[in-house]
């Protein structure tokens, strides 16, 4: 094939990557030989499976493409991006449309260098077994789907690993709530221990008791009455007894409360009445 051949085969290539890849197609280069770049979109189709990113495939025909393959390169654009944003004093957009780079989630998985490496080199294999005809766009189909699949692959570990830090942290929430496992040698432990705090604790109140009793000993001026009424005394009451021992008016005559002008009742009168009428029955009969 002659370098004009292999020229226009070059153009016919470009002019449909042009088509196919509208804005994200970007030319480099045109001499000595054709550079160019597409950036291409990393998402999960629309299932939001995977933190979408972009990575850009950089290629530089040789002059004998496509019977060789061609020199390309594949970049994340977001980490370029991020650089031009840097070096942006205005803090404005660069061209590329990604702005500041957005903070990371739990399970947002990323593309690491070696991830790229990887890439790289499927899609290297992919070239080599399609030489002699346009691979370019098979090279971006497959480092698209490559790429798709490792973030997902690193996405459902992140995932996993949140829930294992999820459940750990729930099991030992309800750690908190368990108590230990009763059994008959922890059963007897606990018990002769509760057996011996309240014996303890009858004998400080047995004595505590005694204590109080004792301050509250026989008063000096009450004399022996007071002290056996005291002792007397179970339900908070006084006996006759008692009460007349402790107030001796109460057993003088009631005579003293006996007003002036009252009349004074002589008691043997009503026993000599009732001595003549029971006398006047029996001459009845």
């Amino acid at each position: 094939m002659t370098d004009d051949r292999y020229k226009e085969e070059q153009q016919n290539e470009v002019d449909i990557l042009q088509s196919i890849y509208p804005t994200e197609f970007e030319e480099i280069a045109t001499d000595p030989q054709y550079k160019f770049s597409i950036r291409i979109p990393i998402d999960d189709d629309g299932e939001d499976e995977i933190r979408p990113c972009v990575v850009k495939l950089v290629v530089e025909y040789t002059p004998t493409y496509p019977d060789e393959l061609p020199e390309f390169d594949l970049v994340l654009a977001d980490d370029e991006d991020s650089e031009d944003d840097e070096d942006d004093e205005d803090g404005g957009d660069n061209g590329h449309g990604s702005g500041a780079k957005q903070q990371l989630g739990e399970t947002d998985a990323t593309l690491s260098e070696q991830d790229i490496e990887d890439m790289k080199a499927r899609a290297r294999e992919m070239a080599e077994e399609t030489l002699g005809m346009a691979m370019v766009f098979s090279m971006a189909t497959t480092i698209k789907e490559t790429c798709a699949n490792r973030l997902r692959e690193k996405t459902n570990e992140l995932k996993r690993i949140r829930e294992l830090r999820i459940q750990k942290e729930i099991e030992a929430e309800q750690a908190k709530f368990v108590g230990t496992l009763v059994t008959r040698a922890n059963f007897l432990e606990w018990k002769e221990k509760f057996d011996r705090e309240m014996s303890e604790r009858n004998l400080r109140n047995q004595a505590d008791q005694t204590a109080a009793a004792g301050r509250r000993g026989p008063s000096a001026g009450s004399g022996g009455a007071l002290a056996g009424a005291a002792g007397s005394k179970k339900d908070g009451k006084l006996s006759g007894r008692e009460l007349f021992e402790q107030d001796r008016a109460l057993a003088q005559s009631d005579s003293k409360f006996i007003a002036d002008g009252d009349v004074s009742v002589d008691a043997s009168l009503f026993a000599k009445e009732e001595l003549i009428s029971d006398d006047d029955d029996d001459d009845d009969n």
